[in-house]
């Protein structure tokens, strides 16, 4: 019975990942390692290039932009589809953790996080352009341009400052630079030290055998069980 019940609810499980994954394939917004230059009409809202200098300003207020966006009282549907592009960007490009992100633009990350900083800024100038009081907003934006202006290396160019995005697209890293990307590999190889680490602590502290278990531990459990049966028979 217990193999049966075992064996149910393994199969439960794997259906509902199954069903989970198959969910996520097939919603939007659409998943590309590498945006290729876009024709026609967007999927969803356009999205303007970012200067590589700029991203290191703007990279800065995205917590503040984001809960800018979530304290509207009206929204609309751009506003929406922009903030969830951005939440959803950061996730692709791991959070912005990996060094040289920002900085490299020789990163597999750099593009992705071309992508998430520009939806940010998209997202502060879509509130300006709302109706009701933005004062916060146009502060924010005049704040983000004064310090861009007060240091020229922020107008620096790279080969994703060119690149416009598309709030339907998620744009994931370029895993095709990461071989030659030290800062990648050396991230990636600590990430899997901690994690046999971590999986090695594990298996230490928790018994996966009956002989793991102390004899004494053993032997008292006999006795017991010897003398719930003693006491059954009479």
């Amino acid at each position: 019975m217990r193999g049966r019940n075992r064996t149910t609810a393994v199969g439960g499980w794997r259906r509902h990942l199954i069903a989970v994954v198959s969910m996520l394939a097939t919603s939007t917004p659409v998943w590309a390692h590498h945006q290729p230059q876009h024709e026609g009409a967007n999927v969803g809202v356009a999205i303007p290039a970012i200067t590589h200098g700029e991203m290191f300003v703007v990279a800065k207020y995205r917590v503040q932009i984001l809960d800018l966006a979530a304290r509207q009282p009206r929204t609309d549907p751009t506003l929406r589809r922009l903030a969830g592009f951005v939440n959803l960007q950061h996730f692709a490009c791991f959070w912005g953790l990996v060094p040289g992100s920002l900085s490299d633009e020789t990163s597999p990350f750099n593009e992705c996080s071309h992508a998430y900083v520009a939806g940010a800024r998209a997202l502060l100038t879509h509130m300006i352009e709302m109706p009701g009081d933005q004062s916060l907003a146009r502060a924010l934006k005049a704040r983000i341009e004064t310090e861009v202006a007060s240091d020229p290396a922020f107008s620096v160019l790279c080969s994703n400052s060119s690149e416009a995005f598309d709030s339907g697209i998620v744009i994931g890293p370029d895993w095709q630079l990461a071989p030659a990307h030290l800062p990648t590999i050396l991230s990636f190889f600590a990430l899997v030290v901690l994690a046999a680490a971590g999986f090695w602590g594990v298996s230490r502290s928790v018994p996966m055998k009956i002989g793991s278990i102390p004899r004494p531990t053993i032997h008292r459990w006999t006795l017991r069980l010897g003398a719930g049966r003693a006491r059954r028979n009479r």
